[in-house]
């Protein structure tokens, strides 16, 4: 891994915020228009200003969303609402949950990390980046000149964890909030002899981005842009140990079946799936997980029709799946948008025709409406899947993992 070093964050003032729970947001890419709306009516400080500005009917290249979250963040830190620590500092940062009936503790830490400009790659990416989403936080990295929110990266050191689990327990944390079932709390480590031994420990390790790999490419872009630009940016390390990661699905919806109907889909994989009918989503979603590792999918076409595929045959989605690694094509995520949804049922696999949700009663709910048209439901991605793919130098298919729970934005900043 490229150097791992502490720096000085920018933090909310606790004296001057109304609670640090008010003015914190889920991550840029998740909050909705909905949640936007709702985060803008809280509380005035809240981070929604500086990391998903409003955009005005009226605005202009002088003043825009991008503009307006400098000097917004400018303000607050005129007026103390935000203030820079006074020592070189890691933030450990834990997450604690419950996964079903198991309590589940996300432990890791908050730093910089070396940017990779030139030479061989230490930082593995998983999955393919867009233009519009870079060009986008390039805007607001240029604008604000700060990292607003950390990317997410794994690694594999148990011993760093174990440091920073030991220093928790004889200090207090400067954070502690619970939002939607999940505990956040943020410690201050700012004792260069365990920083040292952690920077020691992490530069000997390789590291897979799990989240965040616009803002990766963004900083990245933004660095060669300028030699008086950072090198570094703010990451979120954890370990990856499958008892402290939780990876969700994302279901997939299709609004357009082009020429095919909706009773010719289950003609057309009967061939290749065996079709089990189920009654209902819960009693689907069951025997889905049951069947993990199986290359299994829910279907639902409406009208209460749900119904289980399981693949007959792997040797036939390999073969349809051109030009990449057995792992690659073995992931159900490639199963499913290569084998089923353009091979077999011919349907335009973009982002204007398929949806993605994480919630499979919203899902449902999507096809019911007249949204969609259908709807198919995966297991997750498992942890040790994406690390392979990592490894061989490929990228997975758009939104093959949702890494649960989200980071909070607004615990720390990283202002250049």
């Amino acid at each position: 891994m490229p150097t791992v070093k502490p720096f000085k964050a920018v933090r909310y003032n606790k004296a001057r915020v109304s609670s640090i729970s008010a003015v914190m947001a889920p991550p840029y890419d998740v909050i909705s228009e909905k949640l936007q709306d709702e985060l803008y009516r809280g509380d005035p400080h809240n981070v929604v200003r500086l990391i998903l500005n409003k955009i005005a009917p009226a605005d202009t290249k002088d003043d825009n969303r991008y503009t307006r979250s400098k000097q917004i963040f400018d303000a607050w830190m005129d007026e103390g609402v935000l203030a820079r620590d006074d020592a070189e500092s890691f933030y450990i940062y834990t997450q604690s949950y419950k996964r079903g009936s198991k309590k589940v503790e996300q432990v890791g830490f908050i730093g910089l990390m070396e940017l990779e400009l030139e030479g061989k790659k230490k930082i593995l990416p998983h999955e393919n980046t867009l233009a519009a989403p870079k060009e986008d936080r390039l805007k607001l990295t240029r604008s604000v000149r700060a990292n607003l929110e950390p990317i997410f990266i794994l690694h594999d050191d148990n011993k760093v964890t174990k440091l920073l689990k030991s220093f928790c327990t004889v200090a207090k944390p400067v954070i502690n909030v619970e939002r939607e079932g999940v505990r956040h709390m943020v410690w201050q480590l700012s004792d260069q002899k365990i920083i040292k031994a952690i920077s020691k420990r992490m530069k000997a390790k390789g590291a897979f981005i799990a989240d965040g790999h616009h803002r990766y490419e963004v900083s990245k872009m933004f660095a060669k842009e300028s030699e008086a630009n950072p090198k570094y940016i703010m990451v979120y390390f954890v370990e990856a140990d499958e008892d402290m990661l939780t990876v969700l699905p994302a279901h997939r919806l299709i609004k357009d079946l082009g020429n095919i109907e909706k009773d010719g889909i289950t003609l057309k994989l009967k061939e290749f799936f065996t079709i089990e009918k189920v009654w209902g989503l819960e009693d689907m979603m069951t025997r889905l997980a049951k069947l993990a590792g199986a290359h299994a999918f829910g279907m639902y076409l409406g009208k209460d029709a749900f119904c289980i595929l399981k693949l007959k045959d792997i040797a036939v989605s390999d073969k349809a799946i051109k030009d990449k690694p057995k792992d690659w094509k073995r992931l159900d995520v490639s199963i499913l948008h290569l084998f089923i949804f353009q091979h077999l049922l011919g349907v335009k696999d973009t982002d204007d025709n398929i949806g993605f949700l994480k919630d499979p009663s919203e899902t449902k709910k999507a096809v019911d409406d007249g949204e969609f048209k259908a709807a198919f439901f995966l297991n997750p991605t498992e942890v040790a899947q994406v690390k392979k793919i990592a490894k061989i130098g490929e990228r997975m298919p758009r939104k093959a993992t949702y890494f649960y729970p989200k980071q909070l934005s607004g615990l720390v900043f990283n202002k250049f």
